[in-house]
């Protein structure tokens, strides 16, 4: 998918995306973190969206670095290669990209798990976070960050994109192979991806380390209270997350390929935009 666009094309089409899912989705990112953390559920409009800014700057930046980082190894493999690249060469350049765009995600993210546990605005978070744990604080979790954000992005770049050429491929219509594809991939990811999930959750929202220490420390101390099934809390929220944000993407990538073709970085935006009104209506 993002391997034939350049660099700037797929900076621009992950930030495009983001903000779409994020705000949409946004409530089952609150449920996810809450389940995973063991806290009281609460549909109040005010906890739902908690964090949404946060989560904004997370996933606009998260979108954009995955598109770009993505894009620059599918197509150095390719060209060094020279020859296109097989599935499993192609979902390795996802892994790649995800495990990159961690470093951005993963202090942002801590500040939206800190937000939404203990309220605050994104400023007062960031000077706690800084006064009561320095600047290490925020490296707090990025390995599990990386090892979730490769599944994710595999998920995101490289399965749905190979469904939908198969769905195609068997005579279905670009709107079924695009729902089908997201619903089965973002199944999929979530699922093989939750266990990381939930365990960056609870070390991001632990900054003491009261409960949970490291990485191995956090998925032991979990298994001892709950067994393996204690590591899938709040599966069901990542999986409706991930379908909903793999629904946008292809959505939004199926529009570019009809009104943007690979290699028009001028007005990228605008036409993607023009390409949303004119499906609207």
């Amino acid at each position: 998918m993002s391997g034939s666009r350049s660099d700037l094309e797929n900076l621009g089409i992950g930030m495009f995306c983001a903000p779409i899912f994020t705000v949409t989705l946004q409530p089952t990112i609150y449920l996810k973190h809450a389940k995973m953390q063991g806290l009281p559920l609460s549909m109040n409009p005010k906890m739902l969206w908690r964090g949404t800014t946060a989560s904004m700057c997370n996933e606009t930046g998260q979108a954009g670095l995955q598109f770009l980082t993505t894009g620059f190894i599918k197509r150095w493999a390719g060209v060094h290669r020279g020859r296109a690249l097989t599935p499993l060469e192609d979902a390795a350049g996802s892994a790649a990209g995800g495990a990159v765009s961690a470093l951005w995600v993963s202090p942002v993210e801590l500040v939206m798990i800190q937000q939404q546990r203990f309220g605050g605005s994104v400023a007062h978070t960031l000077c706690r976070i800084q006064r009561n744990f320095g600047w290490y604080g925020f490296s707090r979790g990025y390995l599990a960050t990386g090892l979730r954000d490769s599944v994710y992005v595999i998920g995101m770049l490289s399965a749905t994109p190979f469904m939908e050429k198969e769905m195609k491929r068997l005579g279905f219509g670009a709107a079924t192979g695009s729902v089908v594809a997201s619903l089965a991939a973002g199944v999929a990811a979530g699922v093989l991806s939750c266990p990381f999930d939930c365990i960056k959750t609870c070390m991001k929202g632990d900054l003491e380390r009261e409960n949970f220490r490291g990485f191995a420390d956090t998925g032991r101390h979990l298994y001892r209270n709950g067994g393996f099934g204690r590591l899938f809390h709040g599966v069901e929220w990542r999986c409706a997350s991930l379908f909903g944000g793999f629904f946008v993407v292809s959505a939004c990538t199926t529009l570019l390929d009809q009104h943007c073709p690979a290699g028009s970085d001028l007005n990228l935006l605008g036409r993607l935009a023009d390409g949303l009104s004119l499906s609207a209506a």
